[in-house]
């Protein structure tokens, strides 16, 4: 190659695999560069034409200009000719260039990798034409890095500098859309079911599907994925924080233009999301607003503070955010498929459509083509009207099992897609599933395939003291679709409704509510009582048993069951209207407190002090 020992120095590296640089000077004002042996700079890589570019020098002035219209990408742009300046990157075929600027130095020709070798190494796929000068000398190079990965540095030291209780979720929402315009992308970790649970997210298409054992891979070795699904990449970066938390992954939708700085910004943040990663899982904006929404939501619609009720409401939540199938049990009429509609108005990207599969009376032929279409998936069943939505399977123990065999088999292909379900799935059973399972009534398969998410609606009896509070919150709901305004409930009714067993649960309440509203004219109590029952024997009344008066037990001649009846009606009845004041009612009772409190423990009377904190 021809030196010029008085000419200034074009600086040119090569990047090779493992992050190593092969490094060219060479002092010609035009360089030719391509797969021919013939070029200046010789990179036999696919893609790469025999004379692919001509890199030109004019005082000082660098430009390039494409051979034949070759494709060029300037720094993510395709570009046929253009302007070069410090830490510009050229990607022709598979290899970047980097333009490393002009030098005025006296060495023709210098070689020089990454780990201070002078050759390329064989994988490189780079031919050098040019030789290194012998001696040696000591130097400083100046090298510019591309600006978007420069910016992207900036903003992760920005983000991760402020105060210690800031939260991360606002910020690193904003960086996605900066470093990743018009991209999907998202910062998710594994849930218990291995699934990839958003928390900052900007996906809006289906989400990939990841077998759990692929992802659990990505979390040994530093290693990173790369997913093709058609037309799309996808890279896949593990957080790697330790034991601090579940494995947590950033997943962006690639550029062809940008992967190789696509991988260094996500390599970059992955470790730097590892270190911080106790403020991640600490930031209250982990689910934007909607979890305080939708938290206030589900309090309103199950309102009460019993463990039963607290537990449903955070597992109405959980199902909310994912997309597994979702079984409900609970007695009949205890609002299973209400809950199943309050699940499908909480999701985070908007409400979801309902579709509920009716039964009926059908047989097996008739349920197929009903749900399945004439022809099979695909051919218009409620299943394809359903897309994007929720199918509710009322009762699916009812089903014939050679029916719910083939609901399994749909529900477990649909949540083979790569993309995820295309229906969220959703049943309702009885209370006692195992029984369920060992009669044959529900099959064992199908039972699996909802295993991970199981939702109890709890039983009136179960919640006995969220009872007051709930009907209060029926009554003005109810007064609403009315178009009323009531004042409120008497007390003895409000007790009589809180002592009734209500054998229809939810449906029977409710039902009982309506009537009792229907009757209240606009702007009064809400006044009667509901149909009483005659205590069981051994019930206590405080134990579900309807309301009694003392003239069912004149019908008894034995004085040990008239007396204790007796006695325990009326201690029921004084406790209630004293809203469990035991020493006031010890006074109407004309007995002392201590007596009181040993007869309430004889007769097992609750002592109802939870009406006085429902008032």
């Amino acid at each position: 190659m021809e030196g010029d020992m008085e000419v200034g120095l074009i600086t040119l590296a090569i990047e090779g695999s493992g992050g190593s640089e092969l490094t060219y000077q060479l002092s010609k004002t035009s360089i030719t560069v391509g797969a021919s042996d013939r070029n200046d700079v010789v990179i036999r890589s696919p893609g790469v034409a025999p004379r692919h570019l001509v890199i030109q020098r004019t005082g000082e002035v660098t430009t390039f200009v494409s051979h034949h219209r070759q494709l060029v990408v300037l720094n993510g742009e395709r570009r046929s000719r253009g302007v070069l300046r410090v830490g510009d990157r050229l990607k022709i075929g598979t290899v970047v260039l980097i333009f490393k600027g002009l030098d005025e130095g006296s060495i023709e020709v210098t070689q020089v990798s990454e780990a201070g070798e002078r050759e390329a190494g064989p994988e490189s796929g780079v031919v050098p034409e040019a030789t290194p000068a012998s001696g040696s000398r000591s130097e400083l190079v100046l090298y510019s890095e591309p600006s978007r990965l420069a910016e992207a540095r900036r903003r992760m030291v920005e983000m991760f500098r402020g105060a210690i209780h800031t939260d991360l979720i606002p910020p690193l929402r904003a960086f996605f859309e900066d470093c990743f315009p018009g991209r999907e992308c998202m910062l998710a970790w594994l849930n218990e079911e291995g699934e990839l649970q958003p928390l900052v997210s900007l996906w809006t298409s289906r989400m990939p599907g990841l077998p759990a054992r692929t992802l659990n891979e990505l979390t040994v070795g530093g290693r990173f994925g790369h997913l093709h699904l058609g037309s799309r990449d996808i890279l896949v970066y593990p957080v790697d924080q330790g034991t601090l938390g579940p494995p947590a992954f950033l997943v962006v939708e690639s550029s062809g233009e940008t992967g190789k700085d696509d991988e260094l910004v996500l390599a970059e943040l992955s470790r730097i999301l590892a270190v911080f990663w106790d403020r991640v899982e600490r930031s209250p904006g982990l689910y934007g607003t909607w979890e305080a929404e939708a938290r206030r939501t589900v309090e309103s619609a199950l309102p009460g503070s019993s463990h039963a009720i607290q537990v449903l409401r955070e597992a109405v939540l959980e199902a909310a955010r994912g997309v597994r199938p979702v079984l409900i049990c609970g007695r009949a009429g205890s609002g299973r498929r209400r809950t199943a509609t309050l699940m499908a108005s909480l999701h985070p990207t908007g409400p979801l459509p309902v579709h509920v599969f009716e039964v009926g009376a059908s047989d097996g032929e008739a349920l197929r083509s009903r749900l399945f279409g004439l022809e099979g998936p695909g051919s218009g069943g409620l299943l394809d009207r359903a897309r994007g939505g929720i199918l509710v399977l009322p009762e699916i123990h009812r089903l014939p099992t050679t029916f719910q065999r083939e609901v399994c088999a749909a529900i477990r292909s649909d949540l083979e897609r790569a993309y995820g379900p295309m229906v969220r799935w959703v049943a309702t059973a009885e209370e006692d599933l195992l029984s369920l399972v060992n009669e044959g009534s529900l099959d064992a398969d199908l039972f699996n395939v909802f295993q991970h998410h199981l939702m109890k609606v709890p039983s009136l009896a179960e919640r006995r003291e969220d009872l007051s509070l709930l009907i209060v919150t029926l009554l003005h709901n109810l007064a609403s679709e009315q178009g009323k305004e009531i004042r409120g409930i008497e007390l003895e009714t409000l007790n009589s409704l809180v002592m009734h067993p209500f054998e229809g649960e939810m449906a029977e309440l409710v039902t009982e509510l309506r009537r009792l509203v229907t009757a209240t004219p606009d702007g009064a109590m809400v006044r009667g009582r509901v149909p009483l029952r005659p205590l069981a024997p051994g019930e206590a009344p405080g134990g579900g048993a309807g309301d009694v008066t003392g003239t069912e037990f004149l019908s008894c001649d034995d004085l040990k069951v008239v007396i204790p009846g007796v006695e325990r009606l009326v201690i029921d009845r004084v406790l209630r209207k004293t809203l469990g004041n035991q020493s006031k009612a010890a006074r109407i009772l004309n007995l002392s407190r201590g007596a009181l409190i040993a007869k309430m423990k004889d007769y097992d009377i609750p002592d109802y002090r939870y009406l006085r904190k429902k008032r």
